[in-house]
């Protein structure tokens, strides 16, 4: 019952705060396989629920108050935010999302550029798995230990 509950936290932790999922589930002492499928389920699972959260929320949205056309008043911030979105579209986003964005936010911009559900996660997925790999190789290599750290 205790290690569910543990497993239970490292995946909420994952899906609000991916890199707080991460230290959760290493501070636990979880071993590489266990960490690996926690923290990147847990990602997994918030990228779901907020995609289609969202998508609720916007037609919902869209279904009370139509769409009306009115003029673009560009910024400095929006014209970055339009050269990164054609630069790296998901992709960079996607790579972003567990170091710099938090899941939920992450999973909003996708969802905003790219409409393809499907491809969303898929990126998102390998991202999270991308990142999980490198601090567990980065945890390896340097052969860091939380209980003797303790």
């Amino acid at each position: 019952m205790e290690f569910i509950i543990k497993v239970l936290t490292v995946m909420f932790w994952s899906a609000i705060k991916y890199f707080v999922g991460v230290g959760v589930a290493i501070g636990f002492g979880f071993n590489q396989f266990e960490i690996l499928i926690t923290t990147v389920g847990g990602g997994m699972l918030g990228v779901v629920f907020y995609l289609y959260l969202y998508s609720f929320l916007l037609h919902a949205y869209r279904k009370r108050f139509p769409k009306k056309p009115k003029p673009i008043k560009f910024t400095k911030f929006k014209r970055r935010l339009v050269v990164f979105i054609k630069k790296y579209e998901v992709w960079g986003i996607a790579f972003l999302t567990p170091i710099l964005l938090t899941p939920p936010v992450g999973t909003i911009l996708a969802a905003s550029i790219e409409h393809n559900k499907w491809r969303i996660k898929l990126i998102m997925f390998g991202s999270f798995c991308l990142w999980t790999l490198l601090i567990l190789g980065f945890k390896l290599l340097f052969h860091f230990d939380v209980e003797k750290a303790l």
